[in-house]
């Protein structure tokens, strides 16, 4: 039995349960190993690859609530994972970064990532790949505002 093909929603179905499989089993694993949660992982994750940000911009850049990113700053600050500055030319604003026992962590935690990712996407040729990429790229970029008409976002 499957819901894959010639269901309502088709291919964003494939989506979810892609998602799904891939990122629950993750996320339970670096709880339970390295009591990461979902918020800490990817708040680690866009300070890895952007630098210093401020939690509004993790919240946007991971579609993930405001308060859930807080409350995952505010652990990651707790176990010394993150460090957290005021902004010099804007007071309100307190600049978050990641600490280099956070970049350890969060090294190992990205190869457990690679290898899902690896195992996930092995059946695709290298081109295959790319126009997975470029799609992905493309229904990303700009999607929160094609659907913010319909009020939900």
């Amino acid at each position: 039995m499957t819901l894959l093909a010639g269901n309502a929603l088709e291919e964003m179905w494939g989506a979810f349960y892609l998602s799904n499989i891939f990122l629950f089993p993750l996320y339970a694993r670096f709880e339970a190993e390295h009591q990461i949660t979902r918020p800490e992982f990817v708040t680690l994750y866009c300070l890895h690859h952007l630098g210093p940000l401020i939690a509004q911009e993790v919240s946007e850049l991971t579609g993930l609530p405001k308060n859930s990113i807080s409350r995952g700053v505010k652990r990651l600050l707790s176990k010394s994972l993150i460090e957290m500055t005021r902004d010099k030319d804007d007071r309100r604003r307190n600049n978050l970064k990641m600490s280099d026992q956070g970049q350890e962590l969060f090294n190992t935690l990205l190869t457990s990532a690679k290898d899902r990712r690896a195992a996930l996407i092995e059946p695709l040729s290298s081109a295959e790949r790319a126009m997975l990429h470029e799609i992905v790229l493309k229904l990303s970029n700009g999607a929160r505002e094609r659907l913010q008409g319909d009020g939900i976002c």
